[in-house]
């Protein structure tokens, strides 16, 4: 089987954002594990390889690679994690700030 740790079923509010910072857009989570998150980008395009998943509810940011495209929804592995204020990309963490 493709997944490999136990997944459930979620809908939340999260962000997804190129590794740099400078991109950034809403998403919604629709299924996710410690290995990875499916969600739903709506309308909007995200055409990078890899990015960081914003998980709100729990404060931290996974960088992920995105390993498949069915729009409206991305399949993401995640590769590390970090705590919001340890996250690499300084405009990340300024624009992660400026929704708290």
């Amino acid at each position: 089987s493709r997944r490999q740790a136990g997944h459930s079923p979620v809908l939340w509010g999260a962000r997804l954002a190129s590794l740099e910072g400078d991109r950034y857009l809403r998403c919604m989570a629709m299924d996710i594990s410690s290995a990875g998150a499916r969600v739903n980008i709506a309308d909007q395009q995200f055409l990078d390889s890899h990015a960081y998943f914003l998980d709100l509810r729990n404060r931290f940011a996974y960088e992920a690679k995105v390993v498949w495209q069915r729009p409206p929804e991305l399949g993401l592995q995640f590769i590390r994690g970090y705590r919001f204020d340890e996250v690499p990309s300084a405009a990340l963490r300024r624009a992660i700030e400026s929704e708290y």
